[in-house]
Parts: structure tokens; C-alpha cells; sequence
């Protein structure tokens, strides 16, 4: 593939509309572009499709879709980077005449005016939005055989509305209008070739049930789909259908706030969420149809929806030939995983991989009503992730995404693409402390499991600058920019309550900001004196303002014990051990927020607390895992506790990577360049008689398996030769060599 390829193409796009006052005829109807372009062949040969879209797009060559990539706008900050594809055309292609249609959608980058918690107007907050427009060069043996340019002639389709987060509205009677010239635009972007996998069509799934109500038809597909729907059925001309979807039915009546978009329409005691003038005042994901006379046949196009139910308004069910809906998401190649004998935890880990992957399209996002990329929620879960996912490109696309947004001062925003939210951030554009570590931390943790120096360099001069910002505040000023450990049952989900341990977080995460940046300075070969002087001065500053006589730390949460730990703030086993009684005495809970849960993984594992890790995740109470999953919805919630939450959120799924670093023993060491060290540290949890985990790494593939057999337990294991590693196991274990694999045995 070309790497930097110059399109002799200009942008093309349709004619520019006035959506009126705030936008607000947006929501009206509006047909989308169809651009096209007859030319003649006189011979095949090889043939690409270089192409770049603002917005989102379909092509066809001579009525044949090209690709199966699905809502395939690379979303970043465009002004900085516009992401193209290239495709190998060539089966499409026949002697004589041919024709190219491309079908344009709206995307991220002509969004609504909707005011997401009726405050972030995207069509305000983003640095670039407007008409949906493409770009391309058709080129075969090297020559350029057709382009975009003022030849190509526009047609309007049957979308009468298109909405990433609202839905669609098709009128299937309509044929393309006639054709007229297209607009033009020369190239200023600066573009790079996609090298992130695209969205994809996965699994199908078919209805668990369907209950016909006042209403409308109810369908349940019996677990949580991010996706598309997609309905054939029997109607006539002009009949109406509507489609809402949501995560909940209580009683056979839909309940839409946990998935609103924005949550637009949300009561909150006496206060209604509005989303600004013309908006729904509730903004349900909804799609409507109108038919043609017979079989008429619907799928998503250019939204997707989280949903486990849908509500069909204007069939009856003798007029459905057939619905399903489709599992679509970007198309991450699963590099771990680890199965049990023990019915939960499989459960479990499954629910963590269902649940990140229904909120993966182009960037890790929260949930449905955002589907923004929060960098706090990226800290939390990059562990998890590393060891499941191959994430090298899409990491490194993910840490340009928030140095293209970095801020003339050098700050990092709480989301990338920005949108706005700057929850208690250091300054405009900027985030707070905990959401802008996700910077230094992803490319860090890039190197750690990937080793691609060449990252490290190019982003350098950016981190550096960030932390010298940073450094640039008073530490208790800059320690107030910190919203502390989101997500914690402590405050039930009332956001506006101060997070357990806030202040002690925002001095942590200083040291956490100065901890990976003299890291990655010393692979670099840079001097690190003044910012080693800086981390002690702030470590000893830290532990004379928020050590208690009793030596616990701050307001004695379990946020605040972990952040202690990690940061070596008193002897770690002493620590360690007053954190495990704090967990008791809570009743073997885990209180924490989305950073303390990640941290408390990793650290209970560390120092042999698997007991109290297990007791948590297989919690029958009312707070726990198995709580949240009784709804059979299979994948996670947003909280543990309160009202405003998602059902189809992945932010405390950090738990999946105990599975790895606890049940099957993996442990990457911190100072591992590609994977290329780890330490080798089993739990055989009585609970389980059977692990299998297997990991595929920069160096091959890792194993891990073991059984209990009898009074024994077998462990056996594969390591790629590459790799350094350190078996850390109780001196009752024997172990011996068999075969280039370790087998150890322990008497029971």
C-alpha cells in the first residue's frame, strides 16, 4: 500500500443546505447525496481505489458494493489528519462501460445540532463539521484513470434523515433523482493512509421473543447488541414503520433513558434534559420507514444502535418475513484469552468482551448516548485491553487523536476527538488530571507490549511539553484539576459529589504523570535528573500531607489505599495488608472508582490476595457483577449503583486482566520492551478446576493451562524463546522440565 499517496482528485460534495435557525431544520428531511461517474475501460488490469470521505460512504462499481467495511469515517481531528483506504477494485471492473456510485451519510462529520446534556452542540464544539464530501483517484500500472473532479454528476437517495446517534429515515419508494453537477474543493487536508482495522458485520443474532402490546411489537433478542437491525417485511405503498430501540422493557413498556442520546429527554428530579431548538424532546434511537408496495427490506446504514429491545410500530407480525440484528464494531483481532471449568467466570469474561467491542467504532468509547473517546476510561481499561486485543495500530492511531487536540499551552482534552467536555480540566480544551495521564500512559504501555521506539520519538516532544504545563502549576492548584476515581459506589452515582480521595489522587497522578515520562526519557537516552529531583520532592511532599498517624493515607478509602501502593508511599506488604481489612471491612466490596478498580487488580494479585480479588467478582449481594448481569443483558453496566447510567458501558471491566495476571500467572513486567519479559505467578483458585489462557505477543504466543487432577494440579506452560521470565511459585510446589514445557505438580 502506498504510504503517502497524492490524490489528483478534489473533494466532491453535494450542494450546501440552510438548516435555519440553531440548525434546528436539521431534523427535517433531507435527502442524502449519491455521487457518480460513468467512464469506459478498454482493457482490465490491476486497478486500486485510493479514497477519503468526510462523512460516511458506500461505494459500488457497476451495482456492486466494493467493500464490507461499515460506518468507515476514521474519526480524528480533521484539520489535523483526514484518514483514506485503498482498495483493490479490480473484480468489480469490465471491458467497455462502467459506473462508480457513491452513497454518502452524514457521520461525525456533519452531526446534528442535538446538545448532549443539553449542553455540547457538537455542530459548535467540533473543529471541522460540514455537507458529507469524498475524494479519490481511481489508478491502475501506476496511471490515474479516473478522479473526483467537476465531471461527476450528484443524485439524491432515499435517506430522508441520517443521524449517528438519532437513526434513520428511508423512504423506499424513491428512486435516485435526476443527475446534476457536483460541487468541488480543492485538497488542503493533510492525509495518511487508514492503517486501523475497519467496522465490520459480526454475529447475528435472532429474536429470543416477540410480544405484540398496545404499543407495538416488542422484540427481545434476549442480550445486548450494538449494531444494526435488520427487517424484511410485507407492506404497502406510503405504509409508515417505526423502530425505537432500547437497552431496557420493564413490564412490557420500553424504558429509554439508560441509552438517550445525550441524554436529551432525561428527567432529572424537576429538570428535563432538553437538546435545543427542533431537537426530539426525547432523543430515542429511532429508525423510520416508509415502504414500497410489496417485500421491502431495511438495514442500518450509517448509525448503529445499543439495544436489546425494539419496538415495531406499524406492522403486525404476519407482516415480517424476518428480523435479526448484527453485532458491528471495528474489527479488533482477539490476541488473549483465557476459559474456565467455572460457569461465572467464563459469564464474565465474556460480558467484558462484549461489552468493549459494542462500544468499539473507530475509538474505544463509554456508551451510546456519548460515544466519545474519554481518555480516563482508556487508563482504566488498557491493561484489560493489551492482553486481549492486538492493539498496536490502533493505539497509536488513539494517541494522535489527543496530540492532535494538545492546546497551545501543551494540555490534553478529556475526550479526542474534542467535543467540549472539560470536566474541572487544567484550562480550555483541556481535561482533568486522571483523563490526560492517558497520553503518557497509552504510549508508555505502547512501547511496553509493542517496543516501537520510532512512537516514542515522534511523540516525545509533545509529552515533554505536556509535562512541563503540568509542572508549570502550583502542585495544590494543579492537584485540584483532578476529578478523582469516577464511578465509585461511594457517591451512587451522583456525579457532582467530590470522588473518594480526590485531592490525595490529584498529587498521585502528578507522580504518575512524572513516573512514565522519566521512563520513556531514559529509553530515549534523555537527561531525567531534574524530573527525578521533581518526582521525590512531590513523593515526600505527598506523604507528609496526607499520611495519618495510623499509617493509612487521606480519607482511608480503598481508592486511596491502592494509589498509595502503586506509588510505593509506605512499605507496600504493610499497605497491602491494612488495604485487605479496609476491603473486609466493607464487606468484601470493592468501593473504588474505574482507576482505584483497575489499580486493586493488579495490586491484590501482586501480593497473593486472589481470595479477596475472587470474593469480589463472585459477590452475591446486591453490589457485584453477578447483580449487574442478572438482568441477562450479558454485557455491563455503567455503574454498580444509581439512576443515570448506561446498561451497555465497559468501564469496570478492567477485571479481565486478573484472568491473565492471576489465574493463569502472565505478568508483564514494567520494564518489558515488546513483551519481551514476564513473571510467571499462578493462582489455583479452589473454585476452579480448569484454565486455559493463551496470550499472542510480540515475541509468539504464551501459554498457560492448568487442571486439578486427584490431589494434584498440572500447570503446564509454553513460552516463546524470546522471552525472559521468572517463576514465582510457594516452595510446596515441584516442578521439572518436560519437553521444552514446564509441568508442576503439588501434592493437594
Amino acid at each position: 500500500m502506498n504510504k503517502n499517496y497524492q490524490f489528483q482528485g478534489c473533494w466532491m460534495k453535494g450542494n450546501d443546505i440552510d438548516y435555519g435557525v440553531e440548525d434546528s431544520g436539521y431534523y427535517q428531511d433531507h435527502r442524502n447525496v449519491v455521487l457518480v461517474k460513468d467512464f469506459y475501460l478498454d482493457d482490465i488490469q490491476e486497478t486500486y481505489l485510493y479514497i477519503a470521505t468526510l462523512g460516511y460512504s458506500i461505494i459500488y462499481i457497476n451495482n456492486q458494493r466494493i467493500t464490507q467495511d461499515e460506518l468507515n469515517l476514521v474519526w480524528t481531528q480533521f484539520q489535523k489528519c483526514v484518514y483514506y483506504d485503498q482498495y483493490d477494485v479490480t473484480p468489480y471492473l469490465m471491458k467497455g462501460q462502467n459506473q462508480m456510485k457513491i452513497e454518502l451519510g452524514n457521520g461525525m462529520y456533519n452531526p446534528s445540532p442535538l446538545r448532549l446534556f443539553g449542553k455540547y452542540n457538537l455542530r459548535e464544539r467540533l473543529s471541522e463539521i460540514g455537507e458529507p464530501k469524498v475524494l479519490c483517484d481511481l489508478v491502475s500500472c501506476n496511471q490515474v484513470i479516473l478522479s473526483s473532479d467537476a465531471s461527476w454528476k450528484q443524485g439524491e437517495g432515499h435517506f430522508l434523515f441520517n443521524n449517528l446517534y438519532l437513526g434513520e429515515r428511508v423512504d423506499l419508494r424513491l428512486e435516485m433523482s435526476s443527475l446534476k453537477p457536483v460541487e468541488t474543493k480543492e485538497n488542503t487536508y493533510h492525509l495518511e493512509t487508514n492503517f486501523i482495522p475497519h467496522v465490520r458485520r459480526f454475529q447475528n443474532i435472532q429474536p429470543a421473543s416477540l410480544i405484540e402490546t398496545k404499543e407495538g411489537m416488542i422484540v427481545d433478542f434476549g442480550e445486548m447488541i450494538s449494531g444494526f437491525i435488520n427487517l424484511s417485511f410485507h407492506a404497502q405503498s406510503g405504509q409508515y414503520v417505526k423502530l425505537q430501540y432500547s437497552e431496557r422493557c420493564i413490564d412490557n413498556q420500553m424504558d429509554y433513558k439508560t441509552c438517550l442520546a445525550g441524554s436529551v429527554g432525561e428527567g432529572i428530579h424537576d429538570f428535563v434534559i432538553s437538546g435545543g431548538l427542533g431537537a426530539p424532546k426525547k432523543a430515542i434511537q429511532t429508525d423510520e420507514i416508509i415502504s414500497k408496495e410489496g417485500i421491502n427490506y431495511f438495514t442500518n446504514t450509517f448509525t448503529y444502535h445499543s439495544f436489546r429491545y425494539v419496538l415495531i410500530q406499524g406492522l403486525s407480525k404476519v407482516d415480517i418475513h424476518d428480523i435479526y440484528a448484527t453485532y458491528v464494531h471495528t474489527d479488533l483481532k482477539q490476541i488473549g484469552n483465557v476459559q474456565t471449568d467455572h460457569s461465572f467466570y467464563n459469564e464474565l469474561f465474556d460480558a467484558a468482551m462484549r461489552t468493549k467491542l459494542n462500544n468499539v467504532h473507530g475509538t474505544f468509547e463509554d456508551c451510546a448516548r456519548e460515544r466519545l473517546g474519554y481518555g480516563g476510561d482508556m487508563v482504566a481499561l488498557a491493561t484489560s485491553n493489551l492482553y486481549t486485543f492486538d492493539l498496536e495500530a490502533f493505539y497509536k492511531k488513539i494517541i494522535k487523536d489527543f496530540r492532535y487536540e494538545q492546546t497551545t499551552n501543551g494540555g490534553i482534552p478529556e475526550t479526542a476527538p474534542y467535543m467540549g467536555i472539560q470536566s474541572n480540566g487544567t484550562g480550555q480544551g483541556e481535561g482533568p488530571l486522571l483523563w490526560q495521564l492517558v497520553y503518557p500512559y497509552l504510549t508508555y504501555k505502547h512501547y511496553q507490549y509493542y517496543g516501537d521506539i520510532s512512537l516514542l520519538e515522534e511523540e516525545y516532544p509533545y509529552l515533554n511539553k505536556q509535562l512541563n504545563y503540568l509542572l508549570s502549576y502550583d502542585l495544590d492548584e494543579i492537584a485540584e484539576h483532578c476529578l478523582g476515581d469516577h464511578g465509585s459506589i461511594l457517591i451512587a452515582g451522583e456525579f457532582r459529589k467530590p470522588t473518594p480521595d480526590k485531592l490525595l489522587l490529584g498529587y498521585c497522578t502528578m507522580l504518575l504523570f512524572l513516573e512514565y515520562n522519566i521512563a520513556m526519557r531514559h529509553i530515549l537516552h534523555k537527561d531525567t535528573t531534574l524530573y527525578q529531583q521533581r518526582y521525590d520532592e512531590i513523593k515526600e511532599t505527598t506523604i507528609q500531607k496526607f499520611k495519618n498517624e495510623d499509617g493509612s493515607f487521606g480519607e482511608v478509602t480503598q481508592t486511596g489505599y491502592a494509589f498509595a501502593i502503586r506509588l510505593g508511599l509506605d512499605d507496600e506488604k504493610i499497605l497491602c495488608q491494612k488495604f485487605v481489612e479496609k476491603i473486609q471491612a466493607d464487606q468484601g466490596i470493592f468501593n473504588s472508582g474505574i482507576f482505584g478498580m483497575a489499580l486493586t487488580y493488579e495490586i491484590l494479585a501482586k501480593y497473593g490476595y486472589h481470595e479477596i480479588i475472587e470474593n469480589w467478582l463472585l459477590q452475591e449481594s446486591d453490589i457485584g457483577f453477578k447483580a449487574m448481569l442478572s438482568n441477562g443483558n450479558k454485557a455491563l453496566a455503567e455503574l454498580f449503583v444509581g439512576e443515570q447510567l448506561s446498561l451497555n458501558h465497559a468501564m469496570f471491566a478492567s477485571y479481565q486482566q486478573w484472568y491473565y495476571q492471576g489465574l493463569a500467572g502472565i505478568c508483564i513486567e514494567n520494564n518489558a520492551v515488546a513483551f519481551d519479559k514476564i513473571k510467571l505467578k499462578p493462582y489455583f483458585s479452589k473454585q476452579v478446576n480448569h484454565v486455559e489462557c493463551h496470550v499472542q505477543t510480540k515475541q509468539g504466543m504464551i501459554q498457560s493451562n492448568w487442571q486439578r487432577k486427584n490431589n494434584e494440579i498440572e500447570w503446564i506452560i509454553s513460552i516463546p524463546e524470546n522471552i525472559q521470565y521468572e517463576i514465582c511459585l510457594d516452595q510446596e510446589y515441584q516442578k521439572e522440565i518436560i519437553d521444552q514445557q514446564m509441568i508442576i505438580h503439588t501434592l493437594g
